[in-house]
């Protein structure tokens, strides 16, 4: 039979509240806290729920006491994402935001370190195009403009 103290446990040392656990697993919050009351007699997710807490099936249901005898390893955290939904400007518009960010990115760091610092910023940089209006007649709108302009004349390397 299921035993709930232990899932209370397990949840605990592994510092997941039931509605995290019950996201994670892919079933309802009320469903978990039944198991952790001991008012369900288990559950078709109980592989599930032993994978994300890094046990057994067997030792949540009580035949055996330990945690971790043959426990298949949670799978890896997915890393973040981020969605954006961005209309890329043309071309001259992105080698103005990319010159902007490099601008800030110490050139004596490896190029690792460049290449994070950048990956970090490129969101930043999108985001603001997204919003960018280059008809505007405002300060930092007329810079692009002139940045644009000279980008113009420069010839392709």
């Amino acid at each position: 039979m299921f035993d709930g103290e232990r899932l209370r446990e397990l949840m605990e040392l592994r510092g997941f509240s039931q509605s995290k656990l019950a996201r994670q697993v892919g079933v309802s919050q009320t469903t978990i806290a039944k198991l952790v009351l001991s008012k369900g007699y288990g559950s078709k997710h109980l592989h599930r729920i032993a994978r994300e807490l890094g046990t057994t099936p067997a030792y949540l249901e009580g035949e055996t006491d330990d945690p971790s005898a043959g426990a298949t390893p949670p799978p890896p955290a997915m890393p973040p994402a981020i969605m954006m939904q961005v209309l890329l400007p043309n071309e001259r518009a992105l080698k103005v935001m990319f010159k902007a960010l490099l601008a800030g990115i110490d050139r004596e760091l490896g190029e690792d370190e460049q290449a994070q610092l950048l990956a970090q910023r490129l969101p930043i940089g999108l985001a603001q195009l997204q919003y960018a209006r280059f008809d505007l007649p405002t300060p930092a709108a007329e810079t692009v403009r002139e940045d644009l302009a000279k980008s113009d004349r420069e010839p392709s390397r």
